[in-house]
């Protein structure tokens, strides 16, 4: 009888005969054997949408998978409620810096009310006008104390989605690089300070993108605006605009993105630092597929396997190199 990580692999590459598809149907009976398995496929499956990457052995790839889940099954176990500790604290942290940034203690002509989501955390507001805005982690998002009394005008640093609410007032986003000029709206802004681009996603409604000097932007529904801040050129194109939102929903698409922009995510939303032996392999590997409920190192597993990498761990820090070839 063949054992139970030989039987996963039949079944996941492919290759299984009746009688390793018998034998798996049997391990499934065991929950424990069934949800083990479902972590496997997992992983086996992101990894599977990862694209631009050398040729590798596969095969000795899932097996080393396997070292690793059976070799942090113990400590998993022993860590599950110091972590559900640390994310209540990080929860009851979150809501004491929203509030706390938000008390009218600010005074003045110009003053301003702040809302700031930090790492691996997002957050929830609601306008003084109504308008609904979700808060991606490491965002801001400012407005004046005269919000709404001739226009509506935020501030925004990060990403994040607005629904915007009508009002015969305009309302106006200033991501720095340019003003989005808003027509009572769904879409998604991601204008981080480090990246090279800005990512301004349409899901219904209207607004134009302006920028001083130029001639103004009109966007439609569906429509993806790229701007990039080298070469201060915008570009649009047609894709599906509500991958571009699912950060809402805790899910990660990517499009072809070099590893270190994913990465550049990745420290966002789990609160970590990566990086990369020698530098250059940040650009060399693009990605592409979906990432949903996965912890950080679900995530670097899909990757290692899919691209021939492997990462060391050191407290918070991640680093990611490529495996010898005698590994």
């Amino acid at each position: 009888m063949k054992s139970l990580y030989e039987i996963f692999y039949a079944v996941l590459s492919g290759t299984s005969s009746p009688e390793e598809r018998s034998q798996f149907d049997e391990f499934m009976k065991n929950k424990g054997n069934k949800r083990l398995f479902i972590q496997v496929r997992k992983i086996w499956d992101r990894s599977a949408r990862i694209s631009h990457y050398p040729a590798f052995d596969k095969e000795k790839a899932f097996y080393e998978l396997r070292y690793k889940i059976e070799k942090n099954k113990q400590v998993r176990r022993k860590y599950i409620a110091v972590s559900m500790i640390s994310v209540a604290a990080s929860i009851i942290l979150m809501i004491g810096i929203f509030y706390l940034i938000r008390s009218p203690y600010l005074s003045g002509q110009n003053a301003v009310v702040s809302v700031q989501t930090e790492l691996g955390n997002r957050s929830f507001i609601v306008l003084p006008d109504s308008t609904k805005v979700w808060l991606n982690s490491q965002s801001k998002i400012g407005y004046g104390l005269d919000f709404g009394k001739e226009e509506r005008y935020v501030k925004l640093s990060g990403e994040g989605f607005f629904e915007v609410a009508h009002s015969k007032k305009p309302f106006i986003v200033n991501v720095n690089d340019f003003i989005i000029k808003v027509y009572g709206t769904r879409f998604n802004v991601s204008a981080y300070a480090g990246d090279m681009n800005i990512f301004t996603s349409l899901e219904s409604g209207r607004i134009s993108l302006e920028k001083k000097g130029e001639e103004r932007l009109l966007v439609s529904p569906g429509q993806l605006v790229t701007y990039n801040r080298a070469t201060e050129n915008f570009r649009v194109s047609n894709v599906n605009v509500f991958e571009y939102s699912a950060w809402k929903e805790n899910k990660m698409y990517l499009h072809a993105e070099p590893l270190k922009e994913l990465a550049a995510k990745l420290e966002r939303k789990y609160n970590v630092k990566i990086r990369f032996k020698p530098e250059s392999l940040s650009l060399d590997i693009h990605y592409t597929g979906v990432f949903s409920n996965e912890n950080i190192e679900e995530v670097l597993e899909a990757i290692s396997v899919a691209s021939d990498l492997k990462y060391h761990k050191k407290g918070n820090e991640y680093e990611i190199v490529r495996k010898q070839k005698s590994e």
